[in-house]
């Protein structure tokens, strides 16, 4: 079984006045959608492939195709291995060229454990429901909209690597989790607390970056 949050649309793309990519809303220039979610392997089985049906819609809720490859209807695939109670938050990009799509639905789920074994979710068979976020980098992740993408994984490399290398910033990464939950949990959605961080945020990224800290995908350091 695999728990999902939210499907999302958007892409990939600038705010003004900002040189790190994020993840903004609706279709880019040229009508590209993109589609993420955050998902969670429930089992107590090793997952090898998932396979995920989805149908764009418009905002009066019509089916809708895609104007370039005349499809509606696309599946997106993840390969392994996914451990039990792993989440992760994909992103496939340009799956559809339509302005007019606002949302998305999924139709079906198919899984391949590494048993062998199958399974295959349709309906009500799918579950969704809020997954908890790995613990770090709150803020981060309520800015840049997930746990893994670049930016978070520029910081939480910083955190590692950098911070608690020294008793100070120990200090202040244990002072970090001890308010920020908090913080997140009340206001992390708001407009006004997005864009608070976004400049900071920014800066430090692009600055890490020119210094040679890496945004490839990253596994945490236990805390």
């Amino acid at each position: 079984m695999i728990i999902l949050g939210n499907l999302q649309i958007g892409h990939m793309g600038y705010r003004s006045g900002s040189t790190t990519e994020t993840w903004l809303n609706g279709p880019n220039s040229a009508g590209g959608v993109a589609l993420r979610f955050t998902y969670k392997n429930d089992t107590e089985k090793t997952i090898k492939y998932a396979y995920f049906t989805v149908v764009p819609y418009n905002a009066v809720k019509d089916k809708v195709s895609c104007t370039v490859k005349r499809v509606s209807e696309q599946t997106v695939k993840i390969t392994g291995p996914i451990e039990p109670n792993i989440h992760r938050t994909p992103r496939w990009e340009n799956l559809w060229y339509n302005n007019t799509i606002r949302t998305v639905e999924l139709k079906e789920i198919e899984i391949e454990y590494m048993d062998g074994s199958k399974e295959t979710l349709k309906g009500s068979d799918i579950r969704y429901g809020e997954i908890p976020k790995p613990a770090g980098c709150y803020v981060a992740t309520a800015v840049y909209g997930s746990y893994d993408c670049p930016q978070v994984w520029t910081l939480r490399r910083f955190r590692d690597d950098t911070l608690a290398g020294t008793w100070y910033g120990r200090a202040f990464i244990r002072a970090y989790y001890a308010v920020s939950p908090t913080l997140v949990r009340r206001f992390g959605e708001t407009g006004w607390f997005q864009r608070l961080w976004r400049g900071p945020l920014d800066r430090l990224v692009d600055r890490l970056r020119s210094q040679g800290v890496e945004d490839t995908p990253y596994r945490d350091r236990d805390w």
